[in-house]
């Protein structure tokens, strides 16, 4: 390990690697729209927090979310208040990117432990680049521009990493608490299998000893242990047995809502989703295995391959599940980039593999314009999108990382916040809710999605029971009322089904009670 910097050079190079990371984490925030079903059942769950002020039994509408604790919510509660937007939910109003800042504090708290644990392990020119690369990747950019769980948890990870590295007690505990707190027990196995393995290897508990401390074991239980006995008093122990029996249970024993996949798909999927950071996985395997006896190298090892290994025998399955493994794996491919500068044919195979990935990856989101801009300004973007590739590549393998980093991070920013955020795939909810009149309820039988309740309101009834007065949304496959009035017709991709579809608006203030209870009961 070379010496460490100073505290003034760490201060520098954190808050350069904030300033990059927001780079590609702020543009579309408030932009895009709710564009993950999770996403909108979290921000809806959310605004009921504040409606009702109920801050334990999380609630879909009139559903129990007995799937994960209660951390997100609160997170997404607090930036609410912080931001002054408590008073707008209340009065109707939905600002989703106050919802989505814990997951750029998350993605951020990522970034910065993980450059904390490259100090600890390596040196400052490796922890640069680790902490870079894992800033810029597709998945952890992904992850930071929706309000759900998996930002934070890669920054309660990554904080938990750091603390083995360092061999500090209180980060170990403190992003304990706050994983158990966001996504229950994951954070102990991933943790465990970390540090128990490493010490197996190492033949040495030093570590474990280093960081079993009592006062930070206390306190971690202090902080997470009370809304775990609140819910479970609530619910009389229903809380653990949907989230443990039927969600965590479920995933292991098979595909959940047709997330399957064979082994193998993570190590598919990080082709793209550890993007830019595939430039330096050749150069990282080869690094690892040279220093296989380096306790620091065992630790990312231990940390990365058995769950990554019990990730890809599980049958349910989604790209984000390793996003918690990325920082050991960029500390890796960052000290491998720095250090093999003789392994020539790997680092050119790495770049290679990046630009191929990148370029791909430009196409595809220039593509979600096909149908509504021309086909010059689709390969127009796609060729200002693949030329940031390029030229990212290219500082890469100058070994220059700051300009590297900011040539990715503006076609991150350009492909997240211009070009998706405008994309004509993800905008139908929204057009949809600007055509419903002020202050009247919905009634959506056909177009069940969460986002729809959550931008029109949590009284939206995903069901045929309409009552005279309400706003109706109906396929143009489905038999209105005859009392009802058409008023206008959405038509857009259906992305959560992958399908064009075409919903119809009605009015129902003509219908009587009896019309729209008779056709609640028919077939059509």
């Amino acid at each position: 390990m070379t010496a460490s910097p100073s505290s003034h050079s760490r201060r520098r190079d954190m808050l350069l690697l904030g300033l990059i990371a927001l780079l590609a984490y702020l543009p579309g925030l408030a932009s895009l729209p709710p564009i993950d079903r999770d996403e909108a059942r979290y921000t809806q769950a959310t605004v009921q927090m504040v409606e009702t002020g109920d801050l334990i039994d999380i609630r879909f509408q009139e559903d129990a979310r007995h799937k994960k604790p209660a951390g997100a919510y609160w997170a997404q509660l607090a930036s609410l208040t912080l931001t002054g937007q408590i008073d707008d939910v209340q009065r109707g109003e939905r600002a989703i990117w106050a919802h989505r800042l814990p997951s750029v504090l998350g993605a951020l708290i990522a970034v910065w432990a993980t450059y904390l644990g490259g100090l600890a392990l390596f040196g400052r020119r490796e922890a640069l680049w680790g902490a870079g690369l894992l800033a810029l990747s597709v998945s952890l950019v992904f992850e930071a521009h929706i309000a759900k769980t998996d930002a934070m948890l890669a920054g309660a990870c990554a904080v938990v990493l750091y603390g083995l590295a360092a061999r500090k007690a209180w980060p170990v505990w403190m992003g304990i608490a706050a994983g158990l707190l966001l996504k229950g027990p994951l954070i102990l196995a991933i943790a465990a299998l970390g540090l128990i393995g490493s010490a197996l290897w190492d033949r040495s508990w030093d570590r474990v000893r280093a960081t079993m401390k009592p006062m930070p074991i206390i306190v971690a239980l202090l902080i997470a242990l009370p809304w775990f006995v609140a819910i479970g008093i609530r619910t009389d122990g229903a809380f653990f047995a949907e989230a443990l029996g039927r969600d965590f249970g479920g995933k292991i024993a098979g595909a959940q809502e047709s997330h399957g996949g064979a082994p193998g798909y993570y190590l598919l999927t990080s082709l793209v989703m550890f993007w830019p950071g595939i430039l330096a996985v050749p150069v990282a395997i080869l690094f690892a295995w040279r220093n296989r006896t380096d306790r620091g190298v065992r630790l990312l090892l231990a940390w990365i391959i058995p769950m990554w290994i019990g990730l890809e025998l599980v049958p349910t399955k989604l790209p984000h599940y390793t996003l918690p493994l990325y920082p050991a794996l960029a500390l890796l491919a960052g000290a491998g980039w720095v250090r093999l500068v003789d392994a020539g044919w790997l680092r050119l195979s790495g770049l290679v593999l990046m630009g191929v990935v990148g370029v791909l990856l430009a196409a595809l989101v220039a593509a979600t314009h096909w149908d509504s801009l021309s086909v010059t300004a689709v390969v127009l973007c796609a060729v200002i999108l693949s030329a940031l590739v390029m030229l990212s590549a290219l500082w890469f393998a100058r070994q220059d990382v700051w300009r590297g980093l900011i040539a990715g991070g503006l076609f991150l920013a350009t492909g997240f916040g211009l070009v998706l955020a405008n994309s004509p795939l993800l905008d139908l909810t929204p057009r949809l809710v600007a055509q419903i009149p002020a202050q009247s309820s919905v009634v959506s039988p056909d177009y069940r999605e969460p986002s729809l309740v959550f931008l029109a309101g949590t009284q939206t009834r995903l069901t045929r029971e309409a009552r005279p007065g309400d706003t109706l949304i109906l396929s143009s496959e489905t038999t209105p009322p005859a009392c009802a009035e058409p008023v206008v017709s959405v038509a857009g991709s259906h992305y959560a089904k992958g399908r064009e579809v075409e919903l119809l608006i009605h009015r129902t203030a003509a219908c009587r009670q009896s019309d729209l209870d008779a056709w609640a009961r028919s077939d059509a």
